[in-house]
């Protein structure tokens, strides 16, 4: 994820976490509708894989255009190729002899690439950490955004909150195959 792209996605997250409250303002003025709470959308696409609550362990000789999981870790086994791989919620991790062709992104978690295994994008953890291995070839930057404050990580929480639905943002995730 490039600078600018990191940029992007916390002006993102920001944005996010803002919203609610106005909603829920004009919710106590009589205003709003709960049908105008904001939404998340997470689009899949052919060729793609996706998994919600659990783990997505990817392996085979096949290409695959992205992975994606939401509360769950990704796991790129050996011998596979991804485009791009985030989780949000979850870690990341890329096993030696795994090859990402764009970028590793974990929202909410953490990073680990092994020994051998090589990213040809960038690697970012927001509200994590990045593990590179020594040997491990990552040919982008590598972008770490974490805040802790009385031992809990700042970051980690509030994309738990936009998330869930439990916070103030009240999102919820809706799939299209566009």
């Amino acid at each position: 994820m490039s600078k600018s792209l990191l940029s992007a996605t916390l002006a993102i997250l920001s944005l996010l976490a803002a919203v609610p409250t106005s909603a829920r303002a004009e919710d106590k003025a009589g205003k709003a509708d709960k049908d105008e709470r904001p939404t998340c959308t997470i689009s899949v696409k052919k060729g793609d894989l996706f998994a919600q609550g659990k783990d997505l362990i990817v392996e085979g000789k096949d290409a695959v255009r992205d992975a994606v999981a939401i509360d769950g870790d990704v796991v790129v086994r050996a011998g596979t190729s991804v485009n791009d791989v985030v989780s949000l919620r979850g870690k990341v991790t890329v096993e030696s002899g795994a090859r990402v062709a764009g970028d590793v992104s974990a929202i909410g978690g953490d990073v680990h690439i092994h020994k051998g295994a090589t990213i040809a994008g960038d690697v970012s953890a927001i509200g994590g950490q990045i593990q590179a291995d020594e040997g491990a070839s990552i040919a982008g930057d590598k972008n770490e955004l974490s805040l802790n404050i009385n031992g809990e990580n700042l970051f980690r929480n509030l994309v738990g909150h936009i998330f869930s639905g439990k916070g103030t943002t009240h999102c919820q995730v809706r799939l299209s195959e566009n």
